[in-house]
């Protein structure tokens, strides 16, 4: 059970990564893209993208996403 949770885990870090990287790798959303990186590895993801929307949001960016 131990090394399922290790596999999880680095697979949730990987697509954290990805995604901070893919949004331009802003400052201070750690926890948005963690948050988003564990849905979709649990595959609870709802495909509406409300990390990348908070991000939008926050920044003032609009649907465009972080600048």
């Amino acid at each position: 059970m131990e090394a399922f949770n290790q596999q999880a885990e680095a697979q949730v870090r990987q697509r954290a990564f990805q995604l901070w990287e893919e949004r331009g790798q802003p400052e201070g959303y750690e926890t948005q893209f963690w948050l988003q990186a564990e849905r979709e590895v649990r595959g609870e993801d709802d495909g509406i993208g409300a990390t990348v929307n908070a991000c939008s949001a926050k920044s003032g960016g609009g649907s465009d996403g972080p600048r």
